[in-house]
Formats: C-alpha cells, structure tokens, sequence
C-alpha cells in the first residue's frame, strides 16, 4: 500500500547537501563582488545577471526542495519561470523602443 512512490514521506537533504549548497552560494557571491570590481563595460551587468541567475536557480532547486518535487510543481515552476521571461521580454523592448527627451541642466 505505502511502497508506491507517490505515498513515500518527504525527502530529508542531508546537512552535507545544504552546507555545499551554501558554500556555493557564498562563492558565487564572492564572483559577483569580484565582478563588480573588474571593468568589463556594459557586461558587468549582464555577468551579474547570470550569476544571479544561477543563485537563484541553487536556491529553488535545493532549498525551496523543488529537485525533490512532483512533476506537477515542477512544470507550475516552469510556468511561472517562462511568464516572468515574457513580461521581461515585453518590458525591455518598451524600454528600448522609448525616445527620450533631452532635458536641459538646472530648473
């Protein structure tokens, strides 16, 4: 009866797990100070970005447990992940689209 995967109790990480994941986002956060120092022009930004990106992935996969999770959660994520894509899309081509007005100095 309870040998099916779907009745099984929770998956428990271990502390070794959490600790290397921890250790990695320490890392990563050390790479992004180091990035911040260099002058690499208009890709320190985009350097950031990914490695924020990568953060954040470390973080949903391991401590929000969604490794662990049903298929349906899983594809839910995906979900919302690709909206967030899409209104990310939309907002910078409004935003690259825009003409700007060159304001003079002062009041």
């Amino acid at each position: 009866m309870a040998e099916h995967a779907e009745h099984s109790g929770p998956h428990i990480a271990s502390v070794s797990n959490y600790l290397t994941i921890f250790s990695l986002l320490l890392i990563l956060t050390a790479a992004t100070v180091g990035v911040a120092l260099l002058d690499l022009g208009i890709f320190n930004t985009v350097v950031a970005l990914l490695i924020a990106c990568v953060k954040a992935m470390l973080v949903i996969l391991y401590f929000m447990h969604l490794k662990y999770s049903t298929t349906q959660i899983k594809l839910a994520a995906a979900g919302a992940i690709f909206w967030l894509m899409i209104m990310l899309v939309i907002t910078a081509f409004d935003y690259v689209g825009r003409t700007w007005q060159h304001i003079p100095a002062g009041w």
